[in-house]
């Protein structure tokens, strides 16, 4: 409701076209102006107007029992990657011995792990290591933990003892070891997980890690030579990435229609289908919607200050030669040009200076591309990734 500001200082010569009633004198000869009034009444909020709404509130009205966009891994709303997982079960029921699965951070890995162990044939077995140990021996107290024995003569006391605990343990069975993190591990856990896999028959090991673990495999020739299957997550499709947001959603107790068609495509536009991305969009414009008190989410209910880092991009992404994914890998932290083209192999340029000035070409188009940021120091320029883009990027 619109409210006039009057005057309340009264005239001794009123305007000749303004009307003025004098209210009645109280007891105390006080005179209470209509400016007075009308600032001490209270508002009154217009039918028409939406009724902001706290988290409690809006989900209630909802019907959720939950957010459904929280950072939780759920493997029974698995959405996408079809093709990819019907390779990976594969590779395990025709027992290779070391299976490789890369993605960026957020694209799915460990709930792709998790989904997997629920769609192992009957005669499987699984075990997850979630972080990778710092030591060898620290598989003697894994396994123990998963074979478990109250009696002393049936646990591993080393790591010596664990071919043939293993063997004993899974029989007929065969043995899934899904190594999640894999890009965090040391050099003698990989090599020694190799030497296992090989002295273990019924056994395979899943690599699961950052697309950087290729360059940690590059120094361990017997270990990638095993890799015989390699299986790469990035993003869902459009299609994909709207049945996830139904699915969440429906599993918080809602009807799965509460995001309108644009809402769910300006979510897949945004994120590129990203799937850390998609959740972290969603949980975003449900929040916009509660401070609107409006119950249908839609295009609309964006963060304005945020609608420049629409879409990460992540087909340019795909389409980058290795010395660009090389440059977006050290711009994690600041750096200049020089410091860049100083970590490269000079070797492959007539001089510093031609590698400088190639540093700068692919500066200038990831500028261009939304992806890098630039700033003055006292002596430079330095380039830094968008926030938006930090997560998309593996450290080296």
């Amino acid at each position: 409701m619109e409210i006039e500001n009057s005057d309340s200082t009264q005239s001794s010569q009123p305007d000749e076209n303004l009307t003025v009633n004098t209210p009645p004198k109280t007891d105390n000869n006080a005179v209470q102006t209509d400016a007075e009034t009308l600032v001490k009444a209270p508002l009154i909020q217009s039918k028409n107007e939406p009724v902001p709404l706290n988290s409690k509130e809006w989900l209630a009205k909802a019907g959720w029992k939950s957010n459904p966009f929280t950072f939780t891994i759920l493997p029974e709303l698995f959405v996408g990657y079809a093709e990819q997982t019907a390779k990976l079960l594969s590779a395990v029921e025709e027992k290779h011995k070391i299976i490789l699965m890369v993605g960026p951070t957020g694209s799915g890995k460990t709930t792709t792990l998790k989904w997997m162990s629920s769609h192992l044939p009957k005669d499987y077995d699984y075990i997850y290591v979630g972080k990778p140990p710092r030591h060898t021996e620290e598989f003697v107290q894994i396994f123990n933990e998963k074979y478990k024995s109250f009696l002393p003569f049936f646990r591993i006391k080393n790591m010596y003892q664990i071919p043939e605990f293993l063997k004993k343990k899974i029989g007929k069975k065969h043995l899934v070891v899904m190594y999640d993190e894999a890009q965090e591990s040391s050099i003698d856990i990989l090599e020694w997980l190799r030497v296992l896999g090989d002295q273990v028959d019924n056994m395979s090991v899943v690599l699961s890690g950052l697309p950087s673990f290729e360059n940690v495999l590059e120094k361990l020739e017997t270990l990638r030579r095993r890799i015989v299957i390699k299986i790469g997550l990035l993003s869902l499709t459009k299609e994909e990435t709207k049945n996830l947001i139904r699915k969440r959603i429906r599993n918080a107790g809602g009807t799965g229609d509460e995001f309108t068609d644009d809402a769910m495509e300006y979510a897949y536009q945004k994120t590129g289908g990203f799937p850390r991305e998609i959740l972290r969009t969603c949980n975003e414009m449900i929040y916009k919607a509660m401070s609107e008190g409006k119950m249908s989410v839609t295009a609309e209910h964006v963060d304005e200050e945020k609608e420049e880092e629409l879409a990460p991009p992540l087909r340019l992404m795909e389409e980058m030669t290795p010395m660009q994914k090389e440059v977006m890998e050290m711009l994690l932290r600041p750096m200049t040009p020089g410091q860049i083209a100083d970590t490269m192999d000079l070797q492959k340029y007539k001089s510093r200076q031609h590698a400088v000035r190639s540093v700068n070409n692919i500066l200038k188009r990831l500028m261009e591309d939304g992806m890098v940021e630039r700033r003055r120091t006292d002596r430079a320029f330095v380039y830094q990734l968008k926030s938006h883009m930090k997560n998309l990027v593996v450290k080296s």
